[in-house]
């Protein structure tokens, strides 16, 4: 089915962005004590506190979601043209959506840099210069606006290479930049290459410090670990470079002076036989629950290469203890010698998911240290047929998805509700089929306690018409303790739709969920995504008057 991609109109006036941020600045710092301090001495006594703090709304800023580039080689052309490492072009679109009322001027799509790249009133045609990136443009694209009341905005930018080095579908969410960044995943050992994109949509520039760990403990960077990122631009780290021979792979990213976005491009070959293509995006901060969802069986054996996988990192310098729940189609499923994961601090710890009956998947992590944690999948495809390299090499390709660690909120104990944390929303490309997976997480995890998991929580899914309104809107029961897969099937009979939309009450069990991309006319190229929480629209701040000399 053709869908066409969705953008919205003008450029955002970053100027009332500015104002904005300022006021919430000037807000937030009136905030004080009635007592001020002498210099080197205890506090002075101060007069009975009066409570004459009042509340100040504060409109909501223009904001960004950044987009990843399209996916490219750094070196395309080395070579035999009959053994070329990209025989044939990349196709990359942008597909972007907001629902639920951006206020202000209406949202735009701009180069990083902020130049606006066109007036986008309406339902956008293939070909459209926002809509539709040629691959070999460097430069990034970023949706702008200001939210309203419970926006969802969302943006996928999709790269689909049939043969070569990059064959598989590479997509990955636009993001909102921050000055923190969690990305499991990737790999530089022989026949893998991580490029390390970071953007600053900002004005001013960033300096970010890298730190990664692999296998064996923390990867020393030297001075690759500072970089700056100028205002309007990218900047790309091949990781090989930096961090050679590392098979696991998690790095934290954290800027001063800006805000950025970052992620890595990942591809892998085995011998001249590609091995798949993704990207690794940002996932949940350390904490002591996270949850990976997505994770597809097709009943690969314990000790097949090409199994899921599941990659664990404590950050710390304590070493410490993870228990995972593994979520399935029929309830949890006891994975044999990996109820409990030992952690080394520092080290990215590999746990292979053969074995799991054919299915859908989310694994939970509860560890008694802070982790962050991601997982690989991988699809078989069909070996090329022709001239060439498809002459002498036979193989199967695969391609590979790298599913980002989720945050659990309200887990803290027995009989404790969820929070509403599966709100958000995915942006669904062109020329993909796609399907839903969803996973209630049950408060009470233990080997035992989760096989007796009660209760469910109704999710409404909505879908985003080409046109910006709701085109359809479809309840998901899902049980505690489960998986429910909403396939392309049942999707496609509710309508088309360019971005889904998922929301559940704060007071049922929590829900995590992902949308599980499909090549529409090749089944083996897919990739999966996390969805993009709802942006913040307008607050109120509570603001004190201090008289303080000085």
């Amino acid at each position: 089915m053709k869908r066409k991609n969705l953008a919205a109109g003008s450029a955002v006036r970053r100027a009332a962005a500015t104002v904005g941020a300022l006021l919430c600045a000037l807000a937030v710092g009136a905030l004080a004590t009635t007592g001020t301090a002498e210099p080197g001495g205890a506090a002075r006594d101060a007069a009975p506190a009066v409570d004459d703090a009042r509340t100040v709304p504060v409109a909501a800023t223009g904001t960004g979601l950044v987009c990843p580039t399209p996916a490219q080689l750094e070196q395309p052309d080395v070579g035999d043209d009959a053994f070329s490492a990209a025989p044939v072009a990349t196709t990359t679109s942008l597909t972007a959506a907001v629902l639920d009322g951006a206020d202000g001027e209406e949202p735009a799509v701009t180069t990083l840099d902020g130049e606006e790249e066109a007036e986008l009133t309406g339902p956008l045609e293939q070909g459209a210069d926002a809509a539709v990136l040629d691959g070999r443009l460097p430069g990034a694209r970023v949706l702008r606006l200001t939210p309203g009341t419970a926006t969802y905005a969302a943006g996928t930018v999709a790269s689909v290479t049939t043969e070569g080095d990059l064959r598989g579908l590479v997509a990955g969410p636009c993001v909102e930049p921050a000055v923190e960044h969690w990305l499991v995943g990737g790999s530089t050992s022989v026949g893998s290459s991580g490029r390390l994109v970071l953007q600053n949509p900002g004005r001013t520039a960033a300096t970010v410090t890298l730190q990664a760990w692999g296998a064996s403990g923390p990867v020393v960077l030297g001075s690759q670990s500072l970089v700056v990122v100028p205002p309007g631009e990218q900047v790309v780290t091949m990781l090989e470079a930096v961090a050679p021979d590392q098979g696991r792979l998690a790095l934290h990213v954290t800027a001063e002076g800006g805000r950025v976005g970052a992620y890595v491009q990942h591809h892998r070959i085995e011998g001249l036989v590609p091995a798949g293509a993704d990207l690794v995006v940002s996932g949940a901060a350390p904490s002591a629950t996270t949850a990976v969802s997505g994770v597809t069986s097709t009943g690969e054996t314990v000790d097949d290469p090409h199994a899921p996988r599941l990659d664990v990192l404590t950050p710390g310098t304590r070493a410490g203890t993870a228990r995972l729940a593994v979520l399935g189609p029929d309830g949890p499923v006891r994975l044999r010698g990996g109820e409990e994961l030992p952690l080394e601090p520092g080290q990215v710890t590999t746990l292979p998911l053969g074995g799991l009956p054919a299915g859908s998947y989310t694994v939970v992590v509860d560890a008694d240290v802070p982790v962050v944690a991601g997982a690989a999948v991988d699809r078989k495809g069909a070996a090329a047929e022709g001239d060439g390299m498809a002459a002498v090499i036979d193989d199967d390709p695969y391609d590979r998805a790298w599913l980002a660690g989720q945050a659990v909120a309200g887990q803290a104990g027995a009989g404790q509700t969820g929070t509403g944390t599966a709100d958000g929303a995915v942006a669904v490309p062109e020329d993909v089929v796609y399907g839903v997976t969803l996973s209630g997480v049950p408060d009470e995890r233990g080997p035992d306690e989760i096989e007796d998991a009660t209760g469910s929580t109704e999710v409404t899914l909505r879908g985003v018409g080409p046109d910006g309104e709701v085109a359809w809107t479809h309840p998901v029961d899902v049980p505690a303790g489960q998986t429910v897969e909403v396939g392309w099937s049942e999707l496609s009979e509710l309508g088309d739709a360019v971005a889904v939309v998922a929301e559940q009450p704060a007071d049922q069990p929590e829900v995590v969920w992902s949308v599980r991309l499909v090549q529409a006319d090749d089944a083996s190229l897919f990739s999966v995504l996390a969805p993009t929480p709802p942006l913040a629209a307008d607050g109120d701040v509570r603001v004190r008057r201090v008289d303080a000399a000085g």
